[in-house]
């Protein structure tokens, strides 16, 4: 029974360590992957969109399985003070001003990420720019 007691007792304290420590150190939040494609990696830098002086959405490029992936993220402290917004990503390929690749689009949603479609633009410098509601930002260029 001692053996017992102590088990319990040992794993109250790291349930009680491990939950102290995500409220002092949160990790990021990691995002999942499109449905196109199960393992991508993050290309340039991540660009953060701020909405009345919030920080409320972060917009990032991925890739993986030979494409480009636009991608936003609705920051937890947005979608705990609004009801619904709008979310748009693209892929820009520098070679190619004219045109957005990999488009993604929701209206008037609740949804915290949006995933842009496979863009064709690996071969190219490319950038990935999202808006939330009217607010938008890009991230870095990558070759």
């Amino acid at each position: 029974m001692p053996n017992l007691r102590r088990s319990l007792a040992t794993a109250a304290v790291l349930a009680a360590a491990g939950a102290a420590g995500t409220l002092i150190n949160p990790a990021p939040a990691l995002a999942s992957t499109p449905p196109s494609c199960g393992s991508v990696r993050q290309i340039g830098t991540t660009r953060v969109l701020t909405v009345g002086g919030m920080q409320a959405a972060s917009v990032k490029q991925y890739y993986g399985c030979g494409y480009n992936y636009a991608y936003i993220y609705v920051w937890q402290q947005y979608r705990e003070t609004h009801s619904n917004w709008d979310l748009h990503v693209h892929v820009v390929d520098h070679t190619d001003s004219g045109t957005d690749y990999g488009m993604g689009t929701l209206n008037n949603t609740t949804r915290a990420e949006l995933w842009g479609a496979p863009a064709p633009t690996a071969a190219h410098c490319t950038h990935a720019t999202g808006y939330l509601n009217s607010t938008g930002g890009s991230t870095s260029k990558v070759c």
